[in-house]
């Protein structure tokens, strides 16, 4: 048994394949016996070249517990086989015409949505069969107008990175409380109402980038209710190198500065799912690294220690994710991780550089 509680040997369905469709008659059946006075759900789905994990995603949609939905697929000008997959399934294809990115393929959905309730997910995530049982019964608990998923621990890809960024994602979320300025779109719900009242997501993110981050404080600035339901938990299927880690939280900084200039008036609030600590551990390992380089350089043993210590400082600010990752994966990951935390802080610390010196001449996005 692995820390995390799952089993190596486990594969629930994954083991049978996906190419098989469920049954349209079951599908239906479903629907009609959930079908009333319930909420209907849209699940609106962005795709571009998906075809590696859509049958995955589609099937298990179509296995949900909870019947009353449609699927709204917009498919950003896909050039693999993603429509002949989704065209086996009982979807809506939207398309778009040629690549406008997800925030504009979000709103181009949402705009044909004809539920109550949007749910917004990717194509490489993979719901429960009570996922959207999950998601109506909150929205039925109580008065908000969002529902924000999150990460399962467990994840079928187990290298350092991969495991590394899912258990960062999980753990930003999972740690948040009350009302919250965040839509983190792997999993999120919205009333659709509410969504066309904030006018959707800012297409000026063409790429993928931070656009439900924008989103989400843009609904908490309209006053917009939004709430984080650790029991919506979803796997993403989503595999870094760690080049391709550091080039998505580079990106992500760069963004995140721009994204902050942009809003003056919000400067001094955190309304981002980072935790200050972290924040606080980008500058410092980068003045750990340039005081401890100059220490060896000049061989000032002094300078030296005082890097170290600095390095160290770091670990103990973000000691509650690094106890997040020993809970899951044990003690060797957790050790593991302690490099690579380093190592992102000054990716990171570079981008926020970079972000706000391409803001002062001119980038805005």
């Amino acid at each position: 048994m692995r820390p995390n509680g799952s089993h190596p040997e486990e594969t629930d369905d994954r083991a049978h394949g996906w190419g098989r469709v469920t049954s349209m008659a079951r599908w239906l059946a479903r629907r009609r016996q959930t079908a009333g006075l319930r909420p209907r759900v849209s699940v609106v789905m962005p795709v571009y070249n998906a075809e590696s994990t859509l049958a995955e995603c589609l099937t298990r949609l179509c296995n949900s517990t909870f019947g009353d939905f449609e699927i709204v697929l917009v498919d950003d000008g896909s050039t693999d086989q993603t429509r002949a997959i989704a065209s086996n399934f009982p979807v809506r294809i939207v398309p778009t015409g040629g690549r406008v990115g997800p925030a504009m393929g979000r709103n181009i959905g949402a705009r044909e949505a004809t539920g109550d309730i949007i749910f917004f997910i990717d194509s490489d995530v993979m719901v429960r069969q009570d996922t959207l049982s999950c998601l109506v019964e909150r929205f039925e608990r109580d008065d908000v107008e969002g529902v924000v998923g999150v990460q399962a621990a467990d994840m079928r890809h187990r290298d350092l990175a991969s495991q590394y960024k899912n258990l960062w994602m999980r753990w930003t979320y999972v740690r948040q409380t009350g009302d919250v300025p965040l839509f983190y779109t792997t999993a999120a719900g919205i009333r659709r109402d509410a969504f066309l009242r904030a006018g959707g997501f800012d297409e000026g993110y063409a790429t993928p980038s931070l656009e439900d981050t924008a989103f989400g404080q843009k609904l908490a600035r309209l006053g917009i209710r939004v709430r984080v339901e650790p029991a919506l938990e979803v796997e993403h299927v989503k595999r870094y190198s760690l080049m391709g880690l550091l080039r998505t939280d580079y990106a992500r900084a760069v963004s995140l500065a721009r994204m902050k200039l942009r809003q003056p008036a919000e400067l001094g609030h955190n309304n981002t799912s980072i935790p200050g600590s972290y924040m606080v551990s980008v500058p410092l390992a980068a003045l750990a690294v340039v005081v401890g380089l100059a220490g060896a350089l000049l061989r000032i043993p002094v300078l030296e220690v005082a890097g170290l210590l600095g390095l160290a400082g770091t670990v103990v600010c973000n000691r509650e994710f690094l106890g997040a990752i020993r809970a899951s994966e044990g003690w060797r990951r957790t050790v593991a991780s302690v490099p690579l935390l380093w190592l992102e802080l000054l990716v990171v610390g570079a981008g926020t550089g970079i972000g706000i010196l391409t803001y002062a001449v001119g980038r805005r996005y």
